[in-house]
């Protein structure tokens, strides 16, 4: 199972929420799963960190066309991960580095089976509503700020569309893991 972490990349981060990032990709490799994230630092990248720390899978899906834009260009890091996915080098927008990080974004939820969103700003939002529009089943990291504080209630709210989304609130970062999980395999036996 993919679980696609989404959050802000900002390296400015309260301790407690990037802890609980951090425990987030433990629980993922304690379950035998994937971590998934756009390949940037922050709160994905504790979650990575978190994974790796137990011998965990974490794919990384940069913005870059090989390893070293994704270093030199866009700072990244690459530490943790034990994949990476890349812009095709052909791609018209390959040049871009904005546009790039919206066509990882649209890759990395399409791959995951499942998203969890912890804080972020507009990246993030941006990753969420991907993931509502694909039907994926959404974890939020209740308490941890940015979008997940208000933002997504209220585009929930607000936007009047249907998605065969599951939407769960946790502040708890291995129960919402799990829950996650259970979810997943519960749909999934129900399309069997």
């Amino acid at each position: 199972m993919k679980f696609g972490v989404y959050g802000s990349a900002s390296t400015k981060l309260k301790e407690e929420i990037r802890l609980k990032a951090r425990e987030i990709g433990r629980e993922i490799a304690r379950q035998n799963h994937t971590v998934i994230t756009g390949g940037c630092p922050g709160l994905p990248y504790e979650a990575v960190l978190g994974a790796h720390e137990i011998g965990g899978k974490a794919i990384g899906y940069s913005p870059a066309i090989n390893i070293e834009k994704h270093v030199k260009i866009y700072k990244y890091p690459v530490e943790g991960f034990t994949e990476f996915v890349f812009i095709p080098k052909d791609y018209v927008y390959a040049n871009d580095p904005l546009i790039c990080k919206k066509y990882r974004n649209v890759s990395s939820v399409a791959t995951s089976d499942v998203a969890i969103f912890i804080s972020g700003r507009t990246g993030t939002m941006n990753e969420f509503t991907i993931a509502y529009d694909l039907g994926k089943d959404i974890g939020i990291l209740k308490g941890s700020g940015g979008i997940a504080k208000e933002a997504i209630t209220v585009l929930l709210r607000d936007i009047d569309k249907s998605s065969n989304s599951t939407i769960i609130y946790d502040s708890d970062p291995v129960s919402l893991v799990r829950r996650m999980i259970e979810i997943y395999e519960k749909k999934k036996k129900s399309f069997l």
